[in-house]
């Protein structure tokens, strides 16, 4: 009899730890889909580790969706303001939800977005208990990571080989050939996280020359809902306040195909466990919260990399690379500090903010003067403060915000979206970025990387016109009413975005999206003493096919581009991927095979590929050749995780080389390996 109830206990936990296996690859998928989304055709950057994060969080522990508030529901990046309206306004009005099937009624909601939903969210009718937090539960319940990760490039590059024309018969680059980095991240629910990052960059010295341990070194500590405090952090955090024209968040707004998520999400204080070099606070924060009113204080101080050689600083190194003695010179050579104060009202059909922030240097910031940054700020002391707003009038949503800098000039973002009917959401964006607008956190809905010296009109428009199919498109024009990087004059552009989407089922997924942009650029003759102005104009066309049946996946993608600037040129690409969850072993295989030809560098290919955990690549690729990549994720067992991933690209048009300068490698081929162990205790 105890055998008996032996082998039912183990049976059991074999089946829980399946089931739970294959809940983990389905949330990892669909967060690496609506990463995918996020990243079509925008450019740019996105801090992928925080972006998981977010969404993986959620995923532990769900979100009620009967009791979650709009600050909740912004959690779920794919949602756009007026589903998430919505969704209240349908509890409101009809009280909680008994069951899934209720989520089809809600107006704006497809298949997509339902499966997605029930992917982070539970239906209860109570409501959720914030108990004290006391040790014994922590150190009981707290869950804890211990990741290790090494990257290794084939063939060497000429930075790490010695130079034997040199003197002294040196390299470079002064440390090994590897990235290494070394991560512990602790959370107590939603309640507490702490954790430190540890990481060294390829070509950086490790234990020896200029660094005595890691090149980076971070640490945080997050307290949520203690007493009157709704956020207390403490070490290496960010913040995200309004639209983002003081404060901006690492993945809020911008184009993608997502075409009517255009307002940023104010996540306000959050831990930092990623590994950017700059882009956080160093210090102490807290956000209080007193009956609607919520009032966040925090303070920062860091060092920054700089090039401080002409007795100021003439440039910020924003890389965190330290492989060559230039790039050493430049590390911790100035100090960045940052005071920061938000209060924001919260109430029934408005939601409204202050924001206010002070940046001062150690050193004078000087950039070397050129035609493009004129306007771009010199100094040590920097003020900016704005006022942001969202709010909802029947069928029509308004959000905006309006920022000023120490020389009184604006910045300011304002959107309109509305649905007049049930199968249709529109937005509706105006931005004016003044050219002497210029500060060190914003990030917001823009065409540049850097919010000044922009004014423009973004529409966008979701319709369903029948079951099953959704269509999604944008327009986009603006203006660059002074000169900016590569042109000195003013310029404009506008892009355009069509996209056909087929939810045949749950399983069979398929898009058609074309894009056009046309941009002023400026040539640069050898012959001619005046600069031409040109329109450079793009189109794409791509088509992809997503298909997955039990514990297969499969997703065909080809693209074609075609670009008539001061040459007409072509580029085609096609790949093929296919991925393996086994049912029977706790392993999981992603396999790709593409295909590319564009020999013209502006019609480059950014392709999505899976990566490790915590990981992400968006290669381009030009030229003529082909790509392949394998990644694998095997449980060793309830507590041990192993990911590896080898990838390798093969040119085909008699190069000799790849890459440029210290970061060029001989032969037409290279390769990628990265390994990741994760320890889950």
């Amino acid at each position: 009899m105890k055998r008996f109830i032996y082998y039912i206990a183990i049976t059991h936990l074999f089946i829980v730890s399946a089931r739970a296996q294959q809940l983990t690859t389905e949330t990892e998928q669909l967060i690496a889909d609506i990463f995918e989304q996020y990243t079509a055709e925008s450019g740019d950057e996105i801090d992928y580790e925080t972006f998981y994060n977010e969404l993986q969080a959620v995923a532990e522990k769900p979100i009620n969706i009967n009791t979650a508030s709009k600050e909740d529901l912004e959690k779920l990046l794919f949602l756009n303001d007026i589903q998430i309206e919505n969704i209240l306004y349908y509890i409101y009005k009809f009280g909680a939800l008994q069951t899934v099937y209720e989520l089809q009624l809600i107006e704006g909601l497809d298949m997509t977005d339902i499966r997605r939903i029930l992917a982070f969210t539970i239906l209860e009718t109570k409501e959720d208990d914030y108990p004290t937090l006391n040790k014994h539960d922590i150190l009981k319940y707290g869950k804890s990571d211990l990741l290790l990760r090494m990257d290794f490039n084939i063939p060497l590059k000429s930075g790490y080989r010695i130079n034997d024309n040199s003197s002294v018969n040196s390299k470079a680059y002064e440390g090994t050939p590897f990235y290494n980095s070394l991560r512990y991240k602790f959370h107590f629910k939603d309640r507490m996280y702490a954790g430190f990052t540890m990481e060294k960059d390829a070509g950086e010295a490790f234990f020896g020359g200029s660094n005595k341990t890691y090149d980076f070194l971070s640490a945080h500590i997050q307290l949520n809902k203690t007493g009157n405090f709704k956020t207390i952090v403490l070490g290496d955090y960010r913040a995200s306040f309004g639209q983002g024209l003081v404060f901006g968040s690492s993945f809020g707004s911008g184009k993608s195909s997502l075409v009517t998520n255009v307002n940023s999400r104010s996540t306000g204080l959050k831990k930092y466990s990623s590994t950017n070099e700059y882009d956080f606070f160093r210090g102490v924060g807290c956000t209080v919260k007193l009956k609607k009113i919520d009032i966040s204080a925090f303070v920062s101080a860091k060092k920054i990399d700089g090039d401080t050689t002409a007795g100021s600083i003439r440039s910020i190194n924003k890389t965190g690379l330290h492989r060559t003695q230039s790039e050493v010179a430049k590390e911790k050579n100035a100090t960045q500090t940052t005071f920061g104060l938000n209060s924001e009202y919260t109430g029934t059909y408005l939601r409204a903010g202050i924001v206010l922030a002070h940046t001062s240097l150690s050193e004078l910031l000087s950039p070397e003067p050129s035609t493009y940054n004129q306007n771009y700020f010199r100094g040590r002391k920097q003020t900016s403060s704005s006022i942001y707003y969202r709010t909802r009038y029947d069928k029509f949503y308004f959000s905006g915000e309006m920022a000023v800098n120490q020389n009184m000039a604006i910045a300011t973002n304002h959107s309109l979206s509305f649905s007049p009917h049930s199968l249709v959401n529109m937005v509706i964006l105006y931005r004016y970025y003044s050219p002497a607008y210029d500060t060190f956190y914003a990030g917001s809905f823009s065409e540049n990387t850097r919010i000044n010296n922009e004014t423009g009109v973004y529409t966008g428009i979701e319709i369903r016109p029948y079951r099953k199919w959704r269509i999604s498109a944008y327009a986009d024009s603006y203006r660059f009413p002074h000169a900016r990087f590569n042109i000195q004059s003013p310029s404009w552009g506008r892009d355009y975005l069509l996209q056909a989407d087929y939810q045949y089922s749950r399983t069979l997924h398929m898009f058609l999206r074309g894009k056009f942009e046309e941009k002023q650029e400026e040539f640069r003759s050898e012959t001619a003493q005046i600069p031409t102005i040109f329109s450079n104009k793009t189109a794409m066309i791509r088509y992809q096919l997503n298909f997955a049946h039990g514990w297969v996946a499969t997703k065909s993608m080809i693209e074609f581009r075609l670009n008539t600037g001061i040459q007409q040129s072509f580029g085609a690409a096609a790949l093929q991927d296919i991925s393996f969850a086994f049912k029977k072993i706790p392993l999981k295989i992603d396999l790709r095979y593409m295909m590319f030809d564009a020999i013209d560098y502006e019609n480059r290919f950014y392709t999505y590929e899976k990566d490790i955990l915590y990981a992400f690549a968006i290669p381009s690729f030009y030229g003529q050749g082909s790509r392949y990549y394998i990644n694998m994720k095997y449980e060793l067992n309830r507590n041990f995780s192993l990911w590896l991933k080898y990838a390798q690209t093969i040119y085909a048009d008699e190069r000799e080389s790849i890459g440029t300068g210290h970061e060029s490698a001989s032969g037409n081929k290279r390769s990628d390996i990265r390994l990741l162990l994760k320890w889950n205790f």
